[in-house]
């Protein structure tokens, strides 16, 4: 597999994951009461932590999009500029 092909696979693994991420953002701003009510009633947790839990998710998430998608995409293209 050549450099172009992998800055091709990271670049949209970077965007599907981001896709998934907005997604997620948006439905926790929209339907936050829904989304919290849900959870309290499947798992039997108080509603605080139910929200941090949430914010934890999308923390982590965004941070792993970082990580594995977005810095070797960067790599290969300073990379493949030199």
């Amino acid at each position: 597999m050549d450099i172009e092909k992998l800055q091709d696979f990271f670049f949209w693994c970077m965007l599907v994951n981001m896709g998934i991420y907005m997604f997620s953002v948006v439905s926790v701003l929209v339907i936050r009461d829904m989304t919290v009510n849900i959870h309290v009633k499947l798992f039997a947790l108080d509603k605080e932590t139910v929200k941090k839990s949430i914010y934890m998710y999308l923390a982590g998430y965004k941070l792993l999009i970082i990580v594995f998608n977005f810095v070797p995409w960067i790599t290969l293209l300073i990379i493949t500029n030199n």
